[in-house]
């Protein structure tokens, strides 16, 4: 019974603040059904399109989101080499073959002399 009442009351709003609207449906629907009848079904159909056209881009963000999380997951099991996908918390060591060199050139950074304090 509420469910009725509410739809009359919001019937009555629309017809209040859209009295011109109103008045040309009614004139349209006595004097021309035919006229009427093929502006709602286009009315109709391009309300089908936009809801058809929202449940297409929903499917397709939905997936490319599923796919970007699977990336990133396994992105982040894979160390900087690339080599495969390793524990959480494993350590690995590379030893460069047999490199004697320096890797960093004399010239580079700045000498710091560190001297401890002792507290008494």
């Amino acid at each position: 019974m509420n469910l009725i009442i509410s739809l009359l009351a919001g019937i009555v709003s629309f017809v209040r603040r859209n009295p011109i609207f109103c008045l040309v449906v009614v004139i349209l629907a006595v004097g021309a059904p035919s006229l009427l009848a093929g502006i709602a079904s286009a009315v109709f159909y391009i309300i089908c399109a936009i809801v058809v056209a929202m449940l297409i881009l929903g499917l397709v963000l939905r997936r490319k989101i599923r796919r970007m999380q699977r990336e990133f997951t396994e992105a982040q099991y894979t160390d900087s080499t690339g080599s495969g996908a390793g524990r959480e918390g494993e350590v690995r060591i590379r030893m460069d073959g047999g490199r004697t060199g320096k890797r960093i050139n004399d010239g580079v950074g700045d000498y710091v002399d560190f001297e401890e304090e002792k507290n008494s």
